[in-house]
């Protein structure tokens, strides 16, 4: 592992760190023992990326902008890889690292449009946003969409559950409506009528936006 590689390495832990609450120095540079072999943080205070205050430490704007970066990339490729090229688990969480150093912007934002924007990586966390999020409009169509852009009569597969929180798609959980399942559009007025084998389920509009697939031919 080269220098930036280490860096970014670094970048990313301290922002996987801040996404559960941890800023803590000592608890950071125990992950950067074990992940890069060495303590960088004054390796990343000398490069302007952190600011180190009472053993506490928190990204520069500098910083804030290249982790971000780096995390969209990395999740963006567990995304593909995954919902995409149908990769197990293992597969992906082993591959998505080396896979975001090759990721030129175009590509990134590619990747995300042809994804449908995916606001969650396969663990559930959140991806950052890019600009073509906010554009909403591209030149590739996208190859995972939300059940509501499915027509009637339609297949698909289901890619994942963006808010999986929602009580009601827990409860959906038990007709069959998770990941990997196949499903066909039957209705979408007044109410989004699907089919899961041989279930048919009534779906709310807001929840069927929610539910995310791969259109099958």
């Amino acid at each position: 592992m080269d220098y930036n590689q280490k860096i970014e390495e670094a970048l990313t832990i301290i922002w996987e760190e801040r996404e559960k609450k941890i800023s803590d120095k000592g608890a950071i540079v125990k992950r950067f023992l074990k992940a890069v072999n060495e303590d960088v943080s004054d390796s990343l205070l000398s490069e302007g990326f952190v600011l180190i205050e009472k053993d506490i430490i928190k990204f520069s704007n500098k910083g804030e902008s290249k982790a971000r970066d780096i995390i969209r990339r990395q999740r963006l490729a567990e995304r593909l890889l995954m919902d995409v090229l149908e990769l197990g688990r293992r597969e992906v969480d082993s591959s998505a690292c080396a896979f975001e150093h090759i990721l030129s912007k175009e590509v990134e934002e590619s990747i995300c449009t042809l994804l449908g924007h995916p606001k969650e990586c396969p663990h559930g966390l959140s991806i950052p946003p890019g600009e073509c999020c906010e554009k909403t409009k591209g030149l590739i169509e996208s190859i995972v969409i939300p059940l509501t852009r499915l027509k009637v009569a339609e297949t698909g597969k289901i890619v994942y559950v963006l808010t999986r929180d929602h009580p009601q798609l827990h409860r959906l959980m038990s007709f069959g409506i998770v990941p990997g399942a196949r499903i066909k559009l039957h209705q979408t007025k007044p109410s989004v009528i699907i089919q899961v084998e041989e279930t048919q389920v009534a779906l709310e509009e807001d929840i069927a936006k929610e539910i995310y697939i791969k259109k099958l031919s």
